[in-house]
């Protein structure tokens, strides 16, 4: 019954099968990848026209949390920020009084990430509306580019790189009227569905601050290394805080002993066993033991003191004079010249235009990664 309904091949005949089959499954994948694309192209459509100038913009609320330290709103339509009105209150700022500054009528600030998004974008579209689903090979490589060019830009708008925050990239203060002075940098930039408003004050240091600087850092590493080796490589005895401090006594031989404490010695010399000239002999001899054991005692119970006494006043002066080090991620080279940040506040305002797009990047990075993992199979099925 069953040779009548599946009759047997050879092995040549079914090898020529499966390869008329996948032949088959592969014209028929590349017809259904046709339409996927085309409606792919849509959502990359949809998502450079929310980065078009033309769509309404969003006022973004900039409030520090439970301070007044920064206050205010920015504009974004598409790729820039139009509009900006911004209240600072720093410490390091014009002696802690509100500095109020807006964005100058008719300037406007581009944000990098969103431009390299449309870029991106733009070049997603070009690939996909160039695609032709004839052979295989082609469809595969330009799958691959679409994929690559989708990722890169879902990554422009989800992490922030450094290369466009301080000190690479700071706004300049003639974008803002008025003036802000010098010492101070923002930063607009764009992370996770949200624009970021960084504010820092810097200070300026000069050749001979940063030298004395420099010195202050080696001078307090210095002492902390010496510091740690002092406590290291010092007896069990001499270190401080030890809770099991043992004197150590001189016993018979000259030997150092911790087991015989020093009022045991002056206490073990019989003076009613005197009675011959031996019992007298021994008795000076012991006499004379006990008198050079307290002596070499005392001497090093008095040792021991002055090394630990000695240790310990340089401990404490070392402690006393140690410098506060100068932190490295605080010191920054801006606009060819080192810097100090004073303080620094950051805001982040969610953007629903931006979680919009965010969302249509995710699906669209999903399903090109699906139809170029069916493409791979089927291919190697071939």
């Amino acid at each position: 019954m069953t040779t009548a309904v599946f009759p047997v091949q050879d092995a040549s005949t079914s090898l020529n099968e499966e390869h008329k089959v996948s032949i088959l499954e592969l014209a028929w994948l590349l017809n259904d990848l046709s339409s996927t694309i085309r409606s792919l192209g849509d959502g990359i459509n949809d998502c450079i026209r929310l980065l078009s100038p033309d769509q309404p913009g969003s006022t973004l609320v900039l409030s520090s949390n439970r301070s007044e330290a920064l206050k205010g709103f920015v504009l974004r339509v598409g790729q820039d920020i139009v509009k900006a009105d911004i209240h600072i209150k720093l410490s390091s700022l014009n002696k802690g009084q509100v500095v109020n500054v807006a964005l100058t009528d008719g300037k406007s600030y581009k944000l990098a990430q969103l431009a390299d998004c449309h870029n991106f974008l733009t070049v997603c579209l070009r690939v996909a509306s160039g695609m032709e689903f004839i052979e295989p090979a082609i469809v595969l490589t330009q799958l691959r580019k679409l994929l690559s060019n989708i990722r890169y830009a879902h990554l422009s708008v989800r992490n922030v790189s450094p290369a466009f925050q301080f000190p690479y990239v700071a706004i300049e203060p003639s974008f803002f009227t008025p003036e802000w002075p010098d010492n101070v940098a923002l930063d607009l930039t764009v992370s996770e569905s949200g624009v970021i408003a960084d504010v820092r004050t810097l200070q300026f240091i000069d050749g001979q601050q940063q030298q004395q600087q420099q010195q202050q850092q080696q001078q307090s590493s210095a002492s902390s290394i010496s510091s740690r080796s002092f406590r290291s490589s010092a007896p069990s005895f001499f270190r401080m805080g030890s809770s099991k401090s043992v004197v150590p006594m001189v016993g018979q031989g000259g030997s150092v002993s911790s087991r015989f404490p020093s009022s045991s010695t002056t206490t073990t010399i019989p003076t009613a066993a005197i009675g011959n000239d031996n019992t007298t002999a021994s008795s000076s001899n012991r006499l004379r033991r006990v008198s050079s054991n307290l002596s070499t005692t005392s001497s090093v119970n008095s040792n021991v003191s002055a090394i630990s006494t000695s240790s310990t006043a340089s401990w404490f002066s070392g402690f006393l004079n140690r410098r506060k080090p100068q932190d490295a991620s605080n010191l920054f080279q801006y606009k060819g010249q080192p810097v100090k940040s004073l303080e620094r506040i950051t805001v982040q305002s969610f953007d629903p235009g931006l979680m919009a797009l965010t969302s249509k990047l995710n699906v669209l990075e999903l399903n090109i990664g699906q139809a170029l993992r069916k493409l791979e199979i089927a291919m190697n099925w071939k």
